[in-house]
């Protein structure tokens, strides 16, 4: 696989990640979705994945030192931003689970949140931390129109 298709899919990535996330708690609480209401919610992740990259800013990413792998530096910022979801996750499931009690046991959901949150961030930083350097891991816009006279 090439570097640019690689760098395609792992930009998309995130997206896919959420749509999943999306599905566990979806069945977590028994709601069902049929087939129109799947292709809303993956417009919708699809529409809020093209707005976050309109608002991203390029900031330029400092060059790693020697010897430094990106995947393992990825993995370790991931892992530090998986813990905090899991336990805002646990959170969350406890409270819920009070009012909507769920046959999948807690702990389970818990790391569902925490596994999520990893592989997106994963997927996230390896892209910026891979990017060739002046690249913001962005497409190109076309330059604006020239003023009318």
């Amino acid at each position: 696989m090439s570097d640019r298709r690689f760098r395609r899919l792992l930009a998309f990535c995130p997206a896919l990640v959420l749509l999943l996330w999306i599905a566990g708690i979806a069945h977590f609480r028994a709601v069902e979705l049929d087939a129109l209401q799947w292709i809303l919610v993956g417009a919708a992740v699809l529409a809020l994945r093209g707005i976050g990259r309109r608002l991203q800013r390029p900031r330029p990413m400092p060059p790693l030192p020697p010897g430094r792998s990106p995947m393992a530096l990825a993995a370790l910022a991931s892992a530090v931003l998986a813990v905090p979801a899991g336990l805002f996750g646990g959170v969350l499931e406890w409270l819920l689970d009070a009012q909507q009690p769920s046959t999948t046991p807690c702990g389970l959901r818990v790391l569902w949140h925490a596994a999520c949150m990893f592989a997106s961030s994963y997927c996230t930083l390896l892209l910026r931390l891979t990017a060739p350097p002046g690249d913001d891991a962005r497409p190109p816009t076309a330059p604006p129109p020239p003023p009318v006279a």
